[in-house]
């Protein structure tokens, strides 16, 4: 019984630890950018947009009620990932970018042979 107590306290103590760590690790993006989708519309509400080279944060806003996201790729088929797909709803991601030139669209259905698309600039 000792035992098992002492080793809940071990683990206690070490998962404490390293959510504390995680938190206070998490460092904040370089930039933001904010890309939307208007009610009925199947185009983004921008073509181009840019950032800083680093952690950014991709805002989404999907006015729509037709379910939409964004999704990024770079070098024409490399994914680097995507916020959730929502409709009538928001949804933020976090990626870390490398300059260069990447491609936004929307991966739902053929939203980007529609015209869902955008260039994202990072510098």
């Amino acid at each position: 019984m000792r035992k098992t107590l002492a080793l809940l306290a071990v683990v206690s103590s070490t998962a404490a630890i390293a959510v504390g760590a995680a938190t206070a690790a998490t460092p904040a993006p370089t930039s933001s950018i904010n890309i939307s989708v208007s009610k009925g519309s199947l185009h983004y509400n921008r073509k181009t947009l840019s950032a800083t080279a680093g952690l950014v944060q991709i805002n989404f806003a999907n006015n729509s009620t037709a379910p939409h996201n964004v999704s990024l790729e770079h070098d024409g088929e490399f994914e680097y990932g995507a916020t959730l797909t929502t409709k009538k709803g928001t949804a933020v991601a976090f990626l870390t970018l490398a300059q260069g030139t990447y491609h936004l669209y929307s991966s739902v259905g053929n939203d980007e042979d529609k015209g869902m698309s955008a260039t994202l600039i990072v510098k």
